[in-house]
Parts: C-alpha cells; sequence; structure tokens
C-alpha cells in the first residue's frame, strides 16, 4: 500500500482493533476447511533458493510500512495481519517498499500528499519474526548525498542489526542532482565486493524497451554486476512486457547463458485517482483499458473489472512465454497502490488467481520435459 490519508488510516487501524486486518479477513473467505487443512508446517526455503528454481514460479506480495506517526503498537498489530496474510496467501516472499518523496516527476505533480514511514527494514524484520515462513525484500531507493562508505555501512547494518538477506535496488528520484546519487552500478558493486551474502535485485521497466530498445541488455549487463533477479513496474500492457521478454530470452541464448528471473507486478484499481497515481508513478495504462474499467457502474465493479484486466494480462505473458518457448523463469508480484478497501482485497484475490495460473503453466512445462 504506497499511500493512505491519515484521516482514513485511523478508521483503518481502529477497524483493525476491532474486527481484524481485511487481508486476513478475505483469504479466511477465500481458502476452505479443506485447503485449510493442508497447510502443514514446513522447514522455510530460503528465497535466493526459490528463486533458482527454474521448475517453479515465484510469488510476492507487496505492502509498505505504516506511517511514522503510528505508534509502535499499532505498526506491530498492523504486522501481525500482514503474516496472518502471509500464513493463509503463502506468498514465496514479501516485498517491503522504501518509498521516497519525489515532489514531481515527469514534470507533474504528485497525486497525493507524502508521508514518511516507519523503517523498511524495521517492518521487515518485524514481519520475518511473525510469519518466517517467507523472507521479506527490502527495496532500497538510492537517496542523494550518500557516499559510498555511508551506503556501505548501511548494507552493514541491514545485514548485522536487521537480518536482511534479500534487497532490489532501485535508482534515484529523477528530480535529484545525478552528481549526488549513488548509481544501481555503483550499489550493486559494493555489496558484491564487501557484502555478497546479501541476495541483489533489481528493477526492469517494459516501457523503456519500447523506447529505447535496450531494456534486455540492461537487464544482461545487470546480471554481471550481481543482480540475480528483477521486479517489473506494474504491468497494464502485456504487449511491451512479452516484447521485452522474448528479446531478452533470445539474448541470452545467443550467448547461451542461464537468464535470471523476471517478477512481473501487477496492481488493481478501481478510480481515477487510483489510475492518476499509477501514471504518475511510470505506469503505462492504455487508455481502452481504462475506459473499459472504469465505466462499470460501481466502484466494486470497477475493481473487479481491473483485476479480471490483470489475469488476462499474466495470462497473455504465461501464454506468450510457452508459445515462444520462451525459458526465462517467471514469477508474479501483487500489490495494492492505495487506502481503498475494496483494492486491497482486490489484490489478495487476483494473488490467488495469479498464482493458480502460474502453476498451471509449470505444470505443463515440467510435463513437457520429462522423458
Amino acid at each position: 500500500m504506497w499511500y493512505v490519508d491519515d484521516e482514513e488510516f485511523e478508521e483503518a487501524v481502529e477497524s483493525i482493533n476491532k474486527h481484524g486486518y481485511s487481508y486476513c479477513q478475505r483469504q479466511e473467505h477465500i481458502h476452505d476447511d479443506k485447503q485449510s487443512s493442508l497447510q502443514v508446517k514446513r522447514t522455510p526455503v530460503a528465497f535466493k533458493i526459490k528463486s533458482a528454481d527454474k521448475s517453479n514460479g515465484l510469488s510476492l506480495f507487496g505492502t509498505v510500512p505504516p506511517p511514522k506517526k503510528l505508534s509502535i503498537d499499532q505498526v506491530t498489530q498492523i504486522a501481525s495481519c500482514v503474516a496472518e496474510s502471509i500464513r493463509v496467501c503463502q506468498p514465496d516472499g514479501v516485498v517491503v517498499y522504501d518509498i521516497q518523496d519525489e515532489p514531481s516527476r515527469n514534470g507533474t505533480e504528485r497525486p497525493f500528499p507524502f508521508f514518511h514511514t516507519h523503517e523498511p527494514r524495521m517492518y521487515s524484520q518485524l514481519i520475518e519474526r511473525m510469519a518466517p515462513e517467507a523472507e521479506t525484500i527490502i527495496f532500497r531507493a538510492l537517496t542523494p548525498n550518500q557516499s559510498k562508505e555511508e551506503f556501505s555501512d548501511w548494507i552493514s547494518e541491514t545485514i548485522n542489526s536487521y537480518g536482511g538477506k534479500n534487497m532490489v535496488l532501485v535508482g534515484g528520484c529523477r528530480t535529484c542532482d545525478e552528481d549526488s546519487l549513488l548509481t544501481v552500478q555503483e550499489a550493486s558493486k559494493i555489496i558484491m565486493d564487501k557484502h555478497n551474502e546479501l541476495f541483489l535485485g533489481g528493477i526492469t521497466i517494459a516501457e523503456r524497451h519500447r523506447d529505447k530498445l535496450n531494456e534486455h541488455t540492461r537487464v544482461y549487463d545487470k546480471v554481471d554486476q550481481g543482480i540475480g533477479f528483477f521486479t517489473s513496474q506494474v504491468v497494464y500492457n502485456a504487449d511491451l512486457a512479452i516484447w521485452m521478454l522474448r528479446d531478452y530470452d533470445r539474448l541470452c541464448k545467443d550467448q547461451k547463458r542461464e537468464p535470471v528471473r523476471i517478477v512481473f507486478t501487477f496492481a488493481p484499481f478501481g478510480s481515477e485517482a487510483t489510475v492518476a497515481f499509477l501514471r504518475w508513478l511510470g505506469v503505462e495504462i492504455p487508455d481502452g483499458t481504462v475506459k473499459r474499467a472504469l465505466t462499470r457502474p460501481t466502484l466494486k465493479e470497477r475493481v473487479e473489472e481491473s483485476t479480471q484486466i490483470c489475469w488476462e494480462n499474466w495470462k497473455r505473458i504465461l501464454d506468450a512465454s510457452k508459445r515462444l518457448k520462451i525459458d526465462v523463469p517467471l514469477g508474479f508480484s501483487v500489490e495494492s497502490v492505495t487506502k481503498s478497501k475494496l483494492e486491497q482485497e482486490a489484490a489478495v484475490d487476483l494473488f490467488s488467481s495469479l498464482k493458480e495460473e502460474m502453476q498451471a503453466y509449470y505444470d505443463s512445462r515440467n510435463k513437457s520435459v520429462t522423458p
């Protein structure tokens, strides 16, 4: 959840105290007793090992630390309910976002006000303690005016004090002075040279491939810099995702190298405000997609329609991968980007349906290669 209005967040906290987290309640509805009875305790498998297992897909769920103004007790309450959702959904990992204040982006004003959150590393550690079934993946946005030595110390603290094991590096804000920023390449070199026990991920943007025709080579080159997997920007244009994926697969085959995993991110929407925020974040949402969802008569139906579109886009990516014989290991991540309860609940429903499709895709692939 990327943004929550102050007043509505206080209402949400009060609701949690009375009724529990909406994710938890929704999942109890989705999973029947038979499914629940099959859930047994297993020794957790490291996220790095899961990501390297090319015979299976990878599923992630995204969350953002609560606003900094909330007490530790309130944060703990929320984290405990997120942990319950993890136990029910059983994702392979939980993304904990590090959001930064970017007053303007692409020349447009931020649609929602920025709020400071609790330390992502602290929140990540709290979630892992409550739900060790899934490791967290901390997003680290590179910030201005941080020296290489300071960044190295921050990484050491992340590993030694917070138990961090996985991280995704995100380039600095576009409005910052580039000379004051560490690049992703510089940051990843520091990690590989001094902290290579950290499993490192990167970002891939399919829209950039259309504009510059080199996203596949950027991914390929970053693997040499220590990046072991990639997560995408939110996908609402499946054609661009397939294009980039196909070119990366061809490059790896030409160079006789194994591709790393690419995780595609999905997020439902139900209002013009959410669409505006997604577009401000850089997500390309075709006008036809927006009209298809937002012309539905009720908010609930709009959210359901966008969830259907996300499922269709994921299905198209999987079908194209099968048809084009793409060997890149795949995964998905689901998140909710706003305060909307309906959008949050839709994200949980979406997670379940995407995971089902991914399982069918890998079952079919594994069956076809079995002697």
